[in-house]
């Protein structure tokens, strides 16, 4: 293993240990593949999109199957990709796929099995990062390789920047002289704090995060330096997430190697990403920020010491400027299909990916940095982190029963985990109602809906099976999920055609009320449009450009079908812009969120906003459930008071005590915008390449008015209509939750 220390040498610097740490992405040739290779993934989750994109890059490749416990997730990704072969056992992939290499993508206490099964098998395995959850299963894995003669590669990416690798290269050859301190440095916030999935293992105990996140700055140290001794922790800012679950957002580890002092700090705060390493040495510092993918090296001049220093400014921002400007061209040209580099983080995937196809058939071994050993080292000091930690594990609660529904639910929440989904399921359990939640993982359920007393099944809308098991003793039933894609045709497949059969299936066992949820962004509400009612139709250039909302209309107008010819009972309810209690500050409704710190308004953010109180639209899906000869009407839910975008901001910005830049930005100028993309996507040969409407942009800044005096009327439905309440439920509470 490739590692440095002050006091390996009298010299103090780096031996090297026969490694191909000098391979890049580029230095292959197909004759060394040695012919054609199949491949299955393992995992069709969000890397899975990563990996794909990497193997398409090489000659010879085949991507033959993909697996997962999800068919509706595995089929999704192998219709989008072209695969041919889908899988819901590991086993049955195995025994008819015919593969030679399978990537695990899976959670990391699901790595070791799985990899030993298809080193049995004759397989090689790649494993996404970390090699296992466990030293024990790492060593498992290795000795199953050994017997079944087969290769293992672990996806430690970062270790594959061409800026780290520069690094390595300026430790090796002595520039930076012996080392004094090595940092590394994780400070990036982490999303599933706030949405979940709260099922998800990394979240299962305190210490998973050492596991599933952590292991990539602990390769770089079991890289760099190697094994640490006088390991200490510190770990701070608990809080407490749904289903007893705990977590800790600020570790910090220390530790030396020799008279080198190693320091891991991870932060998972909402704040600006930081990602770095920092090394300080006898003759110079080293600064790897893989955020901005830039390297910079301090070290002295000939000159005198004012003047060395103005010349180590400057050498430090022409490297800067001159690695940046490289890596923004390189993401443009890529976008346009002129060159296989693109970001830093799928092209660092890219290059491992690489690296392990081109050494894994070599008598040495694959390249150290993806290698068993490194792989095995960081869960090494995770473990020894883990243990110093000495955190107990939480309560947690039992996971809800896959079993049959009980029965005595009479209405049906689909979608019941999200924003709007669990306001609803408040008001129908206040108002007497006995609710069953269909949700993808009734383990990550928010606790409040376990402590309303809800029944949570297992289910997903575009599973038939699951929703003929959740219909069981329904009488109404609120669709309020949606499916995700890219492309409208992922829509037809994933959103569209699965909420036709729901509907069809509500029929078939005689469901009273089916309410849809649609969405106001069917319509067009920019510059020179008349008051908005039910009665407006959906805007054609929006169609073209947003499938989300193509497929609200499609939706809409196969479930009226539904109703006049087979007379489904159908209440459609389109939502404002939805704030209040559960939702983020950070609305899109409400302005264009670049960062949490920037956002670009849209138009000059004057005009007033459709906005609705979470509960106030919640009050008025409810009170739809009892109303008489409603059937086949639709409803738009706006409340009456209107604040423009500018006053949502002030009013943020007073009561989170923070500062927020305002980017006024004119619909000419994002459809300029969205035109230069265009032009990219076609130069690249993007099949998905839309031709942009400007009647999208303008109609976000909703300078039309929203009459909602149906809803008002025929609902009794009384939202707030005082600035006060809506200012305080709608911005004050959501900002206080996200920053709690």
């Amino acid at each position: 293993m490739f590692h440095s220390c002050a006091t390996r040498s009298a010299e103090g610097r780096i031996r090297r240990k026969g490694t191909k740490q000098g391979m890049t992405a580029n230095d292959s040739n197909p004759g060394q593949y040695g012919g054609r290779v199949r491949v299955g993934l393992l995992g069709a989750g969000y890397i899975a999109d990563y990996h794909h994109a990497a193997l398409k890059l090489l000659p010879q490749i085949e991507i033959a199957a993909v697996c997962d416990l999800s068919r509706e997730r595995a089929e999704r990704f192998a219709s989008a990709k072209g695969i041919p072969g889908v899988y819901t056992d590991l086993g049955e992939m195995l025994a008819q796929a015919n593969l030679d290499v399978v990537h695990v993508l899976t959670p990391p206490n699901l790595h070791a099995d799985p990899g030993k099964q298809i080193l049995a098998a004759g397989c090689d395995v790649y494993l996404e990062k970390p090699m296992s959850s466990t030293s024990d299963e790492c060593d498992a894995l290795v000795q199953a390789a050994r017997a079944s003669g087969r290769a293992i590669g672990i996806s430690h990416n970062f270790l594959y920047f061409p800026a780290y690798e520069k690094l390595v290269r300026d430790i090796e050859n002595g520039r930076l002289g012996r080392l004094d301190q090595v940092d590394v440095i994780w400070n990036k916030e982490l999303g599933q704090l706030r949405g979940g999935p709260f099922g998800a293992w990394m979240l299962a105990h305190p210490q998973n995060i050492l596991f599933e996140v952590a292991p990539h700055s602990f390769a770089h140290v079991a890289h760099l330096v190697g094994d640490v001794d006088d390991v200490s922790v510190d770990v701070r800012d608990e809080v407490e997430l749904p289903r007893g679950l705990r977590f800790f957002r600020r570790w910090e580890v220390r530790g030396w190697r020799g008279a080198t002092s190693v320091r891991m700090r991870f932060s998972f705060v909402d704040g600006y990403p930081e990602h770095y390493i920092h090394v300080r040495g006898s003759n110079g510092t080293a600064t790897l920020n893989f955020e901005t993918n830039t390297y910079v090296v301090q070290e002295h001049t000939p000159h005198l010491l004012d003047f060395d220093r103005y010349a180590n400014v400057l050498a430090a921002a022409r490297d800067s400027l001159g690695q940046a400007t490289r890596t923004l061209l390189n993401f443009v040209l890529s976008k346009m299909g002129l060159s296989k580099v693109s970001s830093p983080f799928p092209h660092s995937i890219a290059r491992t990916v690489e690296s392990f196809y081109a050494t894994r058939t070599d008598a040495n071994g694959v390249d150290e940095r993806i290698g068993p050993n490194v792989g095995r080292a960081a869960i090494d000091l995770a473990e020894r982190v883990a243990k110093l930690a000495d955190l107990p594990a939480p309560p947690g609660l039992p996971a809800p029963s896959d079993e049959e529904t009980k029965g005595e639910a009479t209405v049906l929440v689909i979608g019941g985990t999200g924003f709007i989904g669990r306001a609803l399921v408040r008001r129908l359990c206040e108002a007497g109602h006995a609710v069953r939640v269909m949700a993808r993982d009734p383990a990550g359920a928010p606790m409040e809906l376990r402590e309303l007393g809800v029944e949570l099944v297992r289910g997903d809308f575009t599973d038939e099976a699951s929703v003929v098991n959740a219909l069981a003793g329904i009488r109404h039933v609120y669709h309020l999920a949606r499916g995700f894609g890219k492309t409208y045709e992922e829509y037809e497949r994933f959103d569209v055609q699965p909420t036709r059969r729901v509907a069809e299936l509500c029929l078939e066992h005689g469901v009273e009320r089916f309410f849809y949820a649609s969405s106001i962004a069917i319509y067009y509400a920019g510059k020179g449009a008349p008051a908005i009612t039910e009665a407006t139709e959906p805007h054609a250039g929006m169609m073209r450009t947003n499938a989300y909302a193509r497929s609200k209309v499609e939706n809409e107008r196969a479930l009226l079908a539904l109703h006049r010819e087979r007379g489904l009972p159908l209440v459609i309810f389109r939502p404002g812009v939805v704030v209040g209690r559960g939702g983020s500050p950070y609305h899109w409704g409400v302005t264009g969120w670049s960062y949490n710190s920037v956002c670009r308004l849209w138009g000059d953010g004057n005009h007033r906003l459709p906005l609705v109180l979470v509960d106030d639209l919640a009050d008025a899906m409810v009170k739809a459930l009892s109303k008489p000869g409603i059937e086949g009407e639709s409803y738009n839910l706006c409340g009456p008071e209107r604040i423009t975008a500018n006053e949502y901001l002030d009013a943020f910005e007073e009561h989170a005590g923070l500062a927020i830049k305002r980017i006024p930005t004119s619909s000419a100028r994002y459809f300029v915008e969205a035109l230069g993309k265009w032009v990219i996507k076609t130069i690249g040969r993007d099949p998905n390449a839309a031709v942009p409407s400007y009647g999208d942009w303008e109609g976000r800044t909703f300078a039309a008015d929203f009459d909602c005096r149906k809803a008002r009327e025929e609902l009794d439905w009384s939202p707030a209509d005082d600035r006060e309440t809506l200012i305080r439920e709608g911005i004050q509470v959501p900002v206080d939750e996200f920053f709690s």
